[in-house]
């Protein structure tokens, strides 16, 4: 189960539902006439784009699912790419531009999808904006000059918004009024780089608020002796579809030598779970669970 999941299945709340990234594109193409061996110079810096669009949605081996990537190409396209449902992306720019040059060509007055999970309409950037904000995000403007990171309270459902290689044009300042505008640091970064920190600063604090609802809203429902039979009853456990923390007092490698109460386990999961999975473990293991 990821982080994410065993949040939510343990306390019944949320981190982030969608994390959002709109990346406003000066001089990218919107037309698909350019040339995929030359997205630096004849497409307008596309290559920045494409970068950034990888930063947002790649993972090792996997897509970031609860992202949802918008390019806003020269206030009047809008591309939008949806990490739970995108098919062919890859990690290689010259692929991803090809994506964008199919969105492109098929570009029309009303929203269309051109290759799974990849959608494309007219649009300007204030459009796009109205749009996600009325969606749920809360707007966050990406700026050396803003606040402090690791000072912001980020919002629940936020919508980053960065430009690519160029700064933000007097127009998108006017439209970014009122936004609260974060720094990841007093140095100018790439886009690419920007959307990196961000995801990791997001999956750090997702992490430690995962760590605390196991060690603060779990109950002990039933103590073993050796992780070998601990980790037989977690299984069984979560076969059953019941999340459980093992918390003990001593390492593996310390159990032969323990004499005190120190190897002992502890299985701790959800309180309205208790019942059930004492149940469950009379049923298959002990003929009583003793607490």
């Amino acid at each position: 189960m990821t982080t994410r999941g065993l949040l939510k299945s343990l306390s019944g709340s949320r981190l982030w539902q969608m994390r959002r990234f709109l990346i406003l594109g000066h001089s990218a193409p919107v037309h698909p006439d350019f040339h995929l061996n030359d997205l630096p110079g004849g497409a307008g810096r596309l290559d920045v784009l494409c970068r950034a669009i990888g930063a947002t949605l790649m993972l090792s081996h996997g897509i970031r699912r609860d992202v949802e990537t918008i390019l806003l190409l020269q206030d009047s396209v809008r591309i939008g790419i949806a990490g739970d449902r995108v098919k062919r992306l890859n990690p290689d720019e010259r692929s991803t531009a090809a994506l964008i040059r199919r969105a492109l060509s098929m570009l029309a007055d009303e929203e269309i999808q051109s290759t799974p999970g990849i959608y494309v309409s007219r649009c300007t950037t204030e459009e796009a904006i109205r749009r996600t904000v009325e969606e749920g995000a809360s707007p966050v403007v990406l700026d050396e000059a803003g606040q402090s990171f690791e000072s912001f309270d980020c919002p629940l459902d936020p919508l980053f918004i960065l430009s690519d290689h160029t700064d933000f044009t007097e127009q998108e300042i006017a439209l970014q009024e009122g936004m609260p505008r974060v720094s990841l640091g007093p140095t100018p970064l790439h886009a690419s780089q920007a959307i990196t920190i961000t995801h990791y600063l997001l999956d750090r604090d997702e992490q430690a608020r995962a760590d605390q609802v196991r060690s603060e809203d779990l109950v002990l429902a039933h103590k073993v002796w050796g992780e070998p039979k601990a980790l037989m009853i977690k299984g069984l456990l979560e076969d059953f579809g019941v999340p459980v923390n093992l918390v003990t007092h001593a390492t593996p490698s310390v159990y032969p030598m323990v004499i005190d109460g120190l190897a002992e386990v502890r299985l701790m999961v959800r309180s309205q779970d208790v019942d059930r999975v004492r149940q469950i473990i009379a049923d298959y293991y002990e003929p009583t669970c003793e607490t």
